[in-house]
């Protein structure tokens, strides 16, 4: 069976200067500050192919930069002190309680106060994927987890401690060890699902259930058919006559496999297209033109079907914020 090797570095460090050199060698550019002139950091890093499995511990507040952001998640499995991030838009702010996931392509540099911490950087390319094989359908934009709230979910914590047992093999008896290529995948798999499953985000409604097996072909026929024409008038027989099935087929399908009506499906489909609309749309397009190019007429309540589907107002989009 074919091997793929995973990878641990580690360094316990005595001052800025010789945590940042070895960083650099994996996040080139990276740069430490830290209150004191003498800290005492522990770091090591695990790959496990798509993800980098982080832990930090500090006797002092650090605070470290990045120059460029990296195109992924990260995942929050244990902390022992105040995480703060910023963006491009805001400084350093502290973490709520409860935040469990942040999106790594966003943040320009981590705070961390005296404590330990451990963070797993999974690959967007990867957890995309995995979603979008889950929903049956394409992830259009960035996946927005909020916090669960009553802290860590169980099933995520379970993929934490899965990460630290592959780790532990990994280094056992002097390690490294190869590992099969399926086993490192099911480990990523299981993370994501994880924090797709248990962590609430913008795609949480379309993974609302548990379905019975991949949607039959007359389900994926309407899907097709509205993706291609979400922006048209579309009707419960339109769609029945486009899956070549009964409007009685079709709703039973969508029930089924999709924890949706049809047109509860096509709502669903069109707020999407409005969200994405507004993130990319030039400043002579007004929230309203683009509101009801997506089939929304009634502009207050898409406002509140807006904000129940993304968590932020549409002006809150257009924004950026």
């Amino acid at each position: 069976m074919a091997q793929t090797r995973i990878g641990t570095d580690a360094i316990v460090a005595s001052s800025c200067a010789q945590a940042q050199d070895w960083l650099a060698r994996h996040y080139p550019g990276i740069t430490i500050e830290a209150d004191g002139s003498r800290p005492r950091l522990e770091i090591q890093i695990d790959y496990l192919d798509g993800m980098a499995v982080h832990t930090l511990a500090t006797d002092t507040t650090l605070c470290l930069r990045l120059p460029c952001q990296h195109d992924g998640y990260l995942l929050f499995t244990h902390a022992e002190g105040q995480l703060s991030l910023a963006t491009e838009q805001d400084g350093l702010q502290p973490l709520p309680a409860g935040t469990t996931v942040a999106d790594a392509r966003r943040v320009t540099a981590w705070g961390f106060g005296p404590g330990r911490y451990e963070t797993i950087l999974i690959d967007a390319a990867r957890l995309h994927g995995r979603l979008s094989q889950s929903i049956e359908r394409p992830v259009t934009h960035r996946v927005k987890f909020s916090s669960p709230g009553g802290g860590v979910p169980s099933g995520v914590r379970f993929a934490g401690e899965l990460v630290r047992a592959a780790r532990r093999y990994f280094n056992a008896d002097g390690g490294p060890h190869a590992i099969a290529p399926d086993i490192v995948h099911s480990v990523q798999d299981a993370v994501i699902f994880a924090m797709l499953k248990e962590i609430p985000h913008n795609y949480s409604v379309y993974m609302a259930r548990r379905h019975s097996g991949p949607s039959p072909r007359h389900v994926r026929r309407a899907i097709e058919y509205i993706h291609a024409n979400a922006t048209a008038a579309l009707g419960l027989a339109d769609i029945a006559t486009a899956a070549r099935v009964s409007i009685r087929t079709l709703q039973a399908g969508f029930a089924k496999f999709k924890g949706f009506t049809p047109m509860g499906y096509v709502k669903r489909v069109r707020l999407e297209g409005a969200h994405a609309d507004l993130r990319t749309a030039g400043a002579e397009q007004s929230i309203a033109d683009i509101a009801r190019r997506w089939g929304f007429s009634h502009l207050g309540q898409f406002a509140r079907d807006y904000r129940m589907a993304f968590g932020e107002t549409p002006s809150e989009t257009r924004r950026g914020d």
